[in-house]
């Protein structure tokens, strides 16, 4: 997967098509593939000809309510398909988050609830020690 904001190039998505994109392929489960036309379509109401139409370029000026209807499903602002600030600031949460879904830290992370402060130290030692070993550099304070 590319950079935190990325739309395959490492930038901010700037179209609608791009920005609907993004969210068809960001926006899912850790071990699942992206959401579908017809899962989309099923969920919001809207047809899977104007998902694509959205998608593609095609269809460059939708309703108030089937930006609202994307939206709602994706679970942003609507603000994030005309907001050049939104659109950046929820490309980068959504980044991160993906970032994290399909690297398996959160599964990492939940392992770590309840040890006790040592037995977390030594986990920290031990994932440095690995990533030494690996070759991967170091990625800041312990």
């Amino acid at each position: 997967m590319e950079g935190p904001a990325s739309t395959g190039g490492g930038q901010t998505p700037q179209t609608l098509a791009e920005k609907v994109d993004f969210l068809f392929r960001h926006m899912h489960p850790r071990g699942r593939k992206p959401v579908t036309h017809p899962e989309v379509a099923q969920a919001t109401g809207l047809s899977t000809g104007l998902l694509s139409a959205l998608r593609s370029g095609k269809n460059i000026n939708p309703t108030k309510d089937t930006i609202e209807r994307l939206a709602h499903f994706f679970g942003v602002p609507s603000a994030f398909f005309f907001d050049d600030q939104t659109t950046e600031q929820v490309s980068v949460q959504i980044g991160l988050v993906a970032a994290v879904r399909d690297a398996g830290i959160a599964n990492a992370a939940a392992r770590l609830v309840g040890l006790s402060q040592g037995s977390i130290e030594a986990v920290i030692a031990l994932a440095n020690q690995l990533r030494k070993i690996e070759g991967i550099k170091d990625v800041g304070p312990d």
